[in-house]
């Protein structure tokens, strides 16, 4: 570890142990990226996302009450109508002929469960994107979820809801859309949709991707700055771009060819700057 990194941990230890957190210093360190080390990046992000607020004193009692909602979200929302477990509290329902899995009335709760698995589905779809084998989703979290984790339980997790899909299992293809300039007839929304809604974590590696959100969590108009990374994109390949055809320019956006993220960002600081 360089003598330089040591300092910026330690700048973001002065700034994380005063009593309240100073918004702005902290927002100007992450924005130049976040050390790992010691669970920083986790708690800054926890910061700038509004989860936890600047005073320090109520963060316990914050993340127990956050903790108690998750966990109250679990039972109101991904468990199966119908099935409960006595030993946490709550008793099992029998299946009715008010309440049944046929039921077409809109206010069942087995119509609410079907149209969440609609959801889950995406989200499957989503996660499978960001390629959950890379050994950054496999860490154990100093909080398991056990009314998930626990195979014996009678609650059908989520894991099981998506599996048990007509679509489960199914791989997604990275169906990567180009750009090019208009006489090819090739509109922004071909390609900016994926870049906007994702938040670009399908066109970097992951490592690459935090190091963007960092970026973009500490930035005040996050959003605006994100419209902004993705113009830097643009900007940075202009050439190619001009120069390409239809073909060419697909394959470029398709696999996008800066590495470099940190260029990336430096070019939509540079763009901020000058607005």
């Amino acid at each position: 570890m360089s003598s330089l990194h040591k300092s910026r941990i330690a700048d973001f230890h002065d700034v994380l142990k005063e009593p309240t957190i100073a918004l702005e210093k902290l927002r100007e360190l992450s924005f130049s990226g976040i050390p790992c080390e010691g669970g920083l990046r986790c708690l800054c992000w926890k910061i700038l996302l509004n989860y936890l607020p600047l005073e320090r004193a109520s963060w316990t009692s914050i993340l127990a009450k956050q903790r108690e909602l998750y966990s109250q979200f679990l039972r109101e929302m991904i468990i199966q109508p119908g099935i409960a477990k006595a030993n946490m509290g709550v008793s099992r329902e029998d299946v009715t002929f008010e309440d049944h899995p046929l039921n077409p009335n809109p206010d069942s709760r087995w119509n609410t469960y079907f149209k969440d698995n609609e959801v889950l589905l995406q989200i499957d779809k989503d996660v499978r994107r960001l390629c959950p084998d890379i050994s950054f989703f496999q860490r154990a979290t100093e909080y398991p979820c056990l009314l998930i984790l626990d195979p014996q339980n009678e609650f059908e997790t989520l894991r099981k809801r998506v599996e048990q899909t007509t679509l489960k299992s199914q791989t997604v293809a990275r169906n990567r859309s180009g750009v090019t300039n208009q006489e090819q007839n090739i509109k922004p929304q071909f390609f900016a949709f994926r870049w906007l809604t994702l938040l670009l974590s399908q066109e970097f590696l992951l490592p690459d991707v935090i190091r963007i959100w960092d970026s973009l969590f500490a930035d005040d108009n996050r959003f605006d700055f994100l419209l902004l990374v993705c113009c830097a994109m643009l900007i940075l390949i202009r050439e190619q771009l001009l120069e390409g055809d239809f073909t060419v320019n697909m394959r470029l956006l398709q696999d996008y060819p800066i590495t470099d993220v940190c260029q990336i960002l430096q070019k939509a600081k540079e763009l901020q700057d000058s607005k």
